[in-house]
């Protein structure tokens, strides 16, 4: 299950993601809609930190993908020097069980809070960040990325390209990757172009092996980034099919 949690993402003075907050479990199959520009490859690149939230959280089966948001935890906010000094200038009780709603949102709308809130304040921080984190990496091989741009290493062979990760990783020795990524050319019907380069195969082949490279890691999620945008209209029904047939 993926949780994504009060996620905005701002460049700057521009605001691409306000407030996005969804949870998209095992086998729900959910898409992003939207016009260019609306934040939809920026939404995806959050989702495993390739971009990372100025506020909110991205949770992966339970685990926390970025950094804590301490807006999220009431407790922590309540903790920081700057709650403190402004609920006694206005009179409040400083209760870390619940402080002040209209307070905390004060602090987030001007971005009050400093690198350093005090002792007990980033001790919290980083317990919570030690008790629910988990490396990027590990949770990168659970969700498979497929880009715009296919991305494929065009001084490599398919066969090279869909190995690579796997290989370097340790996950498979170079005659399992090799195997299992011979059933998947098998599967799109590619077996023949396992010893072809990237620049000799149509836009349609390079993103329907780009779309199987990512399945030679075994993810239990997939990310697709607008996959057909960048290709000719013919060639966006064969990569459609594969990921119509990959998600039933």
């Amino acid at each position: 299950m993926i949780e994504i949690k009060n996620v905005y993402k701002n460049f700057g003075k521009l605001s691409v993601l306000k407030a996005v907050s969804t949870t998209i479990k095992k086998g729900e199959k959910v898409a992003i809609i939207g016009p260019s520009g609306s934040g939809k490859s920026t939404l995806l690149r959050c989702m495993n930190l390739l971009a990372e939230p100025t506020y909110g959280e991205v949770w992966l089966e339970g685990k926390l993908v970025t950094p804590v948001d301490p807006y999220l935890h009431p407790d922590v906010i309540a903790l920081s020097k700057t709650y403190r000094r402004m609920a006694k200038a206005a009179g409040l009780a400083v209760d870390p069980a619940a402080p002040d709603p209209a307070l905390v949102a004060d602090i987030k709308a001007n971005d009050l809070l400093k690198r350093f809130e005090g002792a007990a304040y980033a001790g919290r921080m980083r317990a919570i960040y030690k008790e629910n984190t988990v490396n990027i990496n590990l949770a990168r091989r659970k969700m498979g990325m497929v880009f715009q741009n296919v991305n494929l290493f065009h001084n490599m062979t398919v066969m090279k390209n869909l190995i690579a990760a796997p290989v370097a990783l340790k996950l498979k020795s170079k005659e399992e990757a090799g195997e299992q990524a011979l059933k998947l050319l098998t599967r799109i019907g590619l077996a023949d172009k396992a010893d072809s380069y990237p620049g000799n195969l149509s836009g349609g082949q390079r993103q329907r092996i780009a779309i199987i490279r990512s399945l030679c890691m075994d993810p239990e999620y997939m990310l697709f980034d607008e996959p057909t945008s960048a290709l000719d209209p013919e060639m966006v029904g064969e990569v459609l099919a594969l990921m119509k047939d990959l998600a039933e």
